[in-house]
């Protein structure tokens, strides 16, 4: 135990914290003094130990100049002022904010953990702009992880990152699936088919996650409409819309349903046959993992990100990414095999256990930190 040392995580909001990494947190907490800087801080309150620090920074989604300059002094200051050994930053901008200060403030230790690129599928300047933040990002850092093989292999042709201190745990995610949340539950998926008078026999396609254009769900939902006459089919939608042009698609149709955020996304798996991520972009796709827990096969775009979470014809299916024609097709497929669905989501349950349980990620994690920090001198 060395509670002198002084770790903080720092990402956009507390539900990336609660989503991704409570099990990091509680072990962390055990060896070492840990502070927690987020948007809305205090909801971690009931949800990680008392003897962890959280400190309120108003971080925004999005570009906005003068929150996210006051959002960069108050983070500059905080590293000021409580001198910690070990940075650990997570998101795009919060990473920027992070590792600048830090250097400045000369934090002995900086990591920032890639989860994915917002310039991946952009162009132009764009493009060129983002990446060079991301290369300012890995410059400042003594180390990077990533959360997927095959994203670390993209960072790495486009020259971001190098092989050198750049790490992925086991094979992949940030906290990996706690499998005591993530199960199937007959009891969950009748109550509430029951309660949105879904039939036992009706086939249910999931969305769940963020809506907006760079997940896909445009392509989803038409696909969706071209064989929804078809077959008995449904499409469940949960998530927060984020953009308003596609509310208009998902709320009031026929065969679709959609439901706000949700706090408890193993119920909404339990009551699906196939799990859905038509993303353009994406870091790992958790949800896919979270899904196979449950033992649901998915259905996904074929990305570096996604090529880690699900392995073709064996724990779901692939589609070209943003083809809507090539969904249309994998769902015909898919309604018309449900034995084969079924066997996929076997074999993803099984995977899971072997490769993406929390506690095989927290325990390489918590290796790395004693292994290649604290014994380098601090």
């Amino acid at each position: 135990m060395n509670k002198n040392f002084k770790v903080v995580l720092i990402s956009n909001t507390s539900h990336f914290f609660s989503s991704f990494m409570l099990n990091h947190i509680h072990e962390l907490s055990k060896i070492y003094s840990v502070s927690i800087c987020c948007n809305n801080a205090d909801k971690l309150k009931k949800k990680v130990p008392s003897n962890i620090s959280l400190i309120n920074i108003n971080y925004v989604r999005g570009f906005s100049l003068i929150n996210d300059l006051f959002a960069f002094l108050f983070t500059l200051f905080f590293f000021l002022k409580n001198k910690p050994n070990l940075s650990i930053s997570f998101t795009p901008k919060i990473g920027l904010m992070v590792t600048i200060s830090s250097f400045f403030a000369r934090t002995p230790k900086r990591i920032h953990w890639f989860t994915g690129q917002i310039w991946a599928n952009s162009e132009g300047l764009a493009r060129i702009f983002f990446k060079s933040l991301d290369k300012l990002i890995y410059y400042l850092s003594d180390y990077v992880f990533i959360d997927g093989l095959s994203q670390r292999k993209f960072l790495i042709k486009e020259k971001i990152i190098s092989r050198q201190n750049s790490i992925v745990f086991n094979k992949g995610s940030v906290g990996g699936v706690n499998i005591s949340k993530f199960k199937y539950n007959d009891l969950k998926r009748s109550r509430l088919r029951k309660n949105y008078s879904i039939a036992k026999n009706t086939f249910v396609f999931l969305y769940l996650g963020r809506i907006n254009k760079d997940k896909g769900i445009i392509e989803l939902v038409d696909a969706f409409n071209n064989i929804k006459n078809m077959h008995n089919v449904l499409l469940v939608i949960v998530g927060s819309l984020e953009d308003k042009k596609i509310e208009q698609l998902v709320k009031n149709k026929n065969k679709i349903l959609y439901f706000n955020y949700t706090d408890k996304p193993e119920e909404w798996l339990s009551l699906a046959d196939v799990l859905c991520l038509p993303s353009h972009r994406e870091g790992f796709g958790t949800v896919v993992i979270e899904a196979a827990s449950c033992g649901i096969p998915s259905l996904c775009s074929n990305i570096y990100g996604l090529q880690d979470a699900l392995i073709k014809d064996k724990t779901g299916f692939f589609h070209k990414v943003g083809n809507t024609n090539d969904i249309k097709k994998k769902m015909l497929y898919i309604v018309r095999n449900k034995k084969l669905v079924k066997k996929y989501g076997q074999f993803a349950n099984k995977r899971v256990l072997k490769d993406f349980e929390q506690s095989v990620i927290s325990k390489k994690f918590l290796k790395f930190i004693s292994s290649n920090i604290l014994r380098n001198g601090i």
